[in-house]
């Protein structure tokens, strides 16, 4: 040991290092850590529809945020944003979002292929289970197939964007599975600090579970860490326990009120006016002191709010049960059922949370008009809990279908208006590090399609149809296909190889939410011919199972069909003129034609085409809107019908009506958004000149 000073010397560079190490320093290492924070791109969101719920007819849009144009600035709306939560978060950094949210929950799906799925109920046939999309499974199913060390990867860089959108007295509740969650409070102590770190809260989710060996696993675990020292806390109480209520709230007064005799009096002396005598009774002799002042206590002895115990002794203060919160709620929580599949609440996705546990958690730790987050949104819970308890909500979600289940809940329940999104762009970063699969996989698609791989591209294909040239874009499986992507390979198929093609053909796994009136505004000049396929997500499969390219086209080519775009086609507006220039409009859907039926079980599958088929096609749709004054650039869904959850709830109706008062041609734009989340718009208009 070194003399005097406490240190030591290494005898291999004669350095000085302290003799207590230093801590703090413990770190979850794998080996495909990142070493740096992700940072804000170069990304934008593209409003794809503003909705103003019908059941809230009276929040008026003179009532809406505006811009300085007089436009209503979605920005400042409520916002359901469908894409990449990483992506997402990126821009929103770049929009100066960093320490904005106060409230950030997260419910993070792992290594489970019913993460991502949704149970659809339609006439007929009984809960088929949809097919999750090529871009939910490159981002779950494939992207962890490599276990802790994938799902890490995927985790640790969102976290870190998370802990940066927090408000210095912001929280994070991040609900995982038990065994997951020793991993990731590792992680979450690196990210966060140890001393940021508040509890575990411990939520009994079911009452039983049916494990084969061992201990049952009925119970999920929330991590809570804090952004600061002084997070937003609003303390929460839970019921008392009929026992609890029996053993302490044992007195009935006169108006048949339960109460507490409680103490009225509190350790060490005090030299004020609680300490003085009252009424016979000095605390001083027992080392206390009143807990109120004598001249409170007369006031309190006139209310009757005093107990003077029959046969003497010290009087007691008058707790009344029904002027009490509660009992103050630990970290356990046995009192939150979950989703019951009875409930009306369920949405049909397996891992959806209970109203309640969204609504706890929010109330504690954020007050009112706060922004409160979530990533991984599903079915939209938090998006309703935070409406119905008056703060600021923003979500996001990688499937359209939990976006299509979000929007359907906010409106059911009268919500402030909204805004949906898409990520307007993906840039050409492959966001799950597949690029040579991805290009693979192109390329099978392209030759299933029966096209042969452009030299010069690699997600272009040539095909030659009785003499008409035709070219054949396959889309990226990880981002859905844009209208303006499409406007720019408009230009390429005019011009390609020196004379261009007369057709070209889309191959995507899913097209962008406003994609039809997109393409709309861009469709004049194009001069090429435009075909939108989706590829099915059935191929997915089907590239499991061959051993190698050339086994796949010849085994399973005439299996695959490449189903059209959703079809939608709209009748001509009705008219009524209802005199004193109030017109009644009618529009109508009149047809909704799905090629492609993207569920797992191929009989669920002829089933639902044959009584889908004709006139009956409204078992399919989901929900519809109509923009009754459509500017052709955003979506605002100014009506709205969707089908009930409830068992024996009504049907959905294919006609809507409007009263319009002012005589002027109408652009009438209607979406329909069917049980699988794909969507389409028509366009039709009225002149009441």
């Amino acid at each position: 040991m070194a003399k005097g000073g406490g240190k030591v010397t290494s005898e291999e560079n004669g350095t000085i290092a302290p003799l207590v190490k230093p801590r703090g320093s413990a770190r979850l290492v794998w080996n495909s850590k990142p070493h740096r924070e992700p940072n804000p791109r170069d990304l934008e969101f593209q409003p794809a529809e503003v909705v103003f719920p019908n059941r809230a007819a009276g929040q008026t849009e003179l009532l809406l945020p505006r811009t300085s144009e007089g436009e209503v600035d979605d920005s400042k709306l409520n916002r359901l944003i469908w894409g990449d939560n990483l992506l997402t978060m990126q821009v929103l950094l770049a929009q100066g979002f960093a320490g904005k949210f106060e409230l950030i929950y997260i419910d993070p799906p792992f290594l489970s292929n019913s993460d991502y799925s949704h149970n659809v109920s339609i006439a007929g046939v009984k809960d088929v289970r949809q097919s999750p999309s090529m871009i939910e499974r490159l981002a779950y199913r494939d992207t962890w197939s490599g276990g802790i060390d994938t799902y890490l990867d995927f985790l640790f860089p969102r976290l870190q964007t998370m802990r940066s959108l927090l408000s210095d007295n912001g929280t994070i509740y991040i609900h995982l599975g038990p065994s997951v969650a020793p991993y990731v409070r590792v992680l979450t102590d690196e990210i966060f600090g140890t001393a940021r770190f508040q509890t575990t809260v411990i939520w009994k989710r079911t009452s039983a579970h049916s494990d084969t060996q061992g201990w049952g696993r009925n119970y999920d675990e929330i991590l809570v860490y804090s952004k600061g020292d002084a997070p937003i806390w609003n303390q929460m109480y839970g019921e008392y326990s009929d026992e609890y209520v029996k053993s302490h709230y044992n007195m009935k007064g006169e108006d048949g009120r339960l109460f507490m005799p409680d103490n009225l009096t509190a350790s060490g002396l005090s030299h004020g006016s609680s300490g003085m005598a009252w009424k016979g009774f000095d605390p001083s002799t027992k080392g206390c002191h009143w807990k109120f002042t004598v001249e409170k206590l007369d006031i309190l002895d006139a209310q009757g709010r005093i107990y003077w115990p029959p046969s003497g002794g010290w009087p007691r203060y008058k707790r009344y049960l029904d002027e009490m919160s509660g009992i103050p709620l630990q970290s356990i929580w046995t009192d939150v059922p979950p989703v019951n599949s009875q409930a009306r609440e369920d949405s049909g996705f397996d891992t959806q949370k209970p109203l309640s546990l969204l609504k706890r958690i929010i109330s504690a730790s954020s007050n009112p008009d706060g922004l409160v987050g979530d990533f991984f949104a599903g079915s939209g819970t938090t998006a309703v809990a935070a409406e119905t308890l008056g703060r600021r909500w923003l979500l996001c979600d990688l499937g359209k279908v939990g976006i299509q289940v979000s929007r359907t809940r906010l409106v059911d329940i009268g919500a402030k208006p909204f805004v949906i999104e898409n990520i307007g762009n993906y840039q050409r970063e492959l966001i799950y590090r597949e690029g040579g699969n991805i290009a693979m996989m192109q390329r099978i698609v392209m030759k299933l399609y029966g096209a042969e791989p452009h030299p010069a591209h690699t997600d272009i294909g040539i095909l030659d149809d009785g003499g008409k040239r035709i070219l054949v874009y396959v889309g990226y499986p990880d981002r859905p296909l844009t209208a303006k992507k499409t406007a720019e390979l408009v230009k390429i198929a005019r011009s390609l190889d020196g004379v261009g093609y007369d057709k070209l053909v889309l191959l995507a796994w899913d097209y962008e939410y406003n994609y039809d009136e997109g393409i709309e505004v861009r469709r004049k000049g194009f001069g090429v011919q435009v075909e939108p396929r989706l590829i099915p997500s059935s191929i997915y499969d089907y590239l499991r199972k061959s051993k190698n390219e050339d086994d796949l086209i010849e085994k399973f080519a005439k299996k695959i069909q490449f189903g059209a775009k959703p079809y939608l086609k709209v009748t001509s507006p009705k008219v009524t003129d209802r005199g004193g220039g109030e017109y009644n409009v009618v529009v109508a859907i009149e047809k909704y034609v799905l090629s492609e039926i993207p569920v797992e079980n191929e009989d669920d599958r002829i089933e639902l085409h044959k009584i889908s088929a004709g006139d009956r096609f409204a078992v399919l749709i989901d929900y519809w809107a109509v923009d009754w004054d459509y500017d052709g650039k955003t979506f605002r869904s100014r009506w709205q019908d969707f089908r009930s959850n409830e068992k024996g709830g009504r049907s959905i109706t294919t006609r809507a009506n409007t009263t319009l008062t002012e005589s002027r041609r109408f652009d009438i734009a209607v979406r329909v958004v069917d049980v699988f989340g794909n969507d389409a718009t028509a366009t039709t208009s009225v002149d009441l000149r």
